[in-house]
């Protein structure tokens, strides 16, 4: 048995924490989480590798020895993982983070949930999804929307033109609906270039500005961030969305409401792409607001189609940031609590042979 004495903080810690030996990559520690995960005790786990224990794509195997080089955290999102004791099983969706520490190297497993990629936010289910029902609702409305103009010359009293005009209005209003939910099953984007996020922030910021001259804007730019990798116009869609909804977060409390734009350089997070091969993600936007924060009963479901607490929110804004993140292989993220919500956006930078 190792010489490595666990504090209770670590032992606590409820998801598996491994302790592994940087050279063999055998397993010295193991807290309760992960004894009970494996379901074994720690003297069997001792000896092991995690790749013993449970199975993820090459890349992902490589997260150990890569910290080990780079003496710094790594971090690994969206790995299909499978048990060695649950081949018929599905795949289980997990982050992987190794840190180096001064007994080895730690590695912490967190589970995103069981569901497949494909069927996660940003995936072809909701692709599908909003393509489907754009259709099927363009197709009557512009029948409606004809017959209404029909009936105006033949409609004298005011009462009856009033509810020809709500109807007209509420056909107008769905299409936009319609074109909304059409968004969220477009392609990945092919107009890929080298976009300046910097420009793209303070577009987004003069026009939301502009419709909000109370609101105070703190701009904090790194400029020494390269381009990233992307096309400007769905990039500059997702952060108006999120922009967006901060001013509507802020607006109307006592104090100031204030949105800060960051940019900032993010070591240690990665992503599997569609090739399967890990892509670094350092460009981090980050879009902070000092309101209420986000309700806890939809915090876990920010993301999915048709989740809001805003009485006239249609919950498509977000789960169209969450597309645009998902389709240049990037990832969105949050955290809230009452007085400080922070979105961030996580986008690679462009490879020699990415672009002509």
């Amino acid at each position: 048995m190792t010489d490595f004495m666990p504090n209770t903080l670590a032992d606590d810690w409820p998801f598996p924490l491994f302790l592994i030996d940087p050279d063999s990559e055998n397993i010295t520690w193991a807290n309760q989480a992960a004894q009970e995960w494996v379901g074994t005790s720690i003297r069997r786990l001792v000896g092991k590798t995690p790749w013993d224990l449970f199975s993820v794509d090459a890349d992902a195997q490589q997260i150990i020895a890569k910290c080990k080089d780079a003496q710094s955290a790594l971090t690994m999102r969206d790995c299909p993982l499978k048990q060695a004791d649950k081949t018929d099983k599905d795949d289980t969706l997990c982050h992987l983070t190794a840190y180096p520490s001064e007994t080895g190297i730690g590695l912490s497993l967190w589970f995103a949930g069981p569901q497949p990629r494909e069927n996660r936010v940003g995936g072809q289910v909701v692709s599908g999804m909003g393509r489907m029902i754009a259709h099927e609702l363009k197709n009557p409305l512009a029948g409606i929307k004809g017959a209404a103009q029909l009936l105006r010359d033949d409609v004298e009293t005011e009462e009856g033109r009033s509810l020809l005009e709500l109807i007209s209005s509420e056909i107008d209003r769905i299409r936009r609906l319609a074109d909304r939910m059409e968004t969220l099953g477009d392609q990945d984007p092919d107009n890929v270039d080298r976009v300046n996020i910097h420009e793209l922030l303070r577009r987004a910021r003069r026009v939301i500005q502009s419709a909000n001259p109370e609101l105070v804007f703190t701009e904090r730019y790194d400029p020494s961030l390269p381009h990233a990798k992307g096309d400007a116009d769905t990039l500059m869609q997702a952060l108006l969305n999120i922009i967006k909804n901060a001013a509507e977060a802020v607006r109307g409390q006592n104090e100031t409401g204030e949105i800060i734009l960051e940019t900032r350089f993010r070591s240690g997070v990665s992503k599997l792409s569609a090739s399967e091969k890990s892509q670094h993600l350092p460009i981090e936007i980050r879009i902070i607001d000092n309101g209420p924060g986000v309700a806890d009963e939809i915090k876990e479901q920010l993301f999915q189609p048709f989740v809001t607490n805003k009485p006239e929110g249609q919950g498509l804004g977000l789960a169209l940031v969450s597309k645009v993140a998902s389709a240049h292989g990037g990832l969105v993220e949050v955290r809230s609590q009452p007085g400080r919500t922070k979105f961030s956006l996580l986008l690679p930078i462009p490879h020699n042979g990415d672009m002509s």
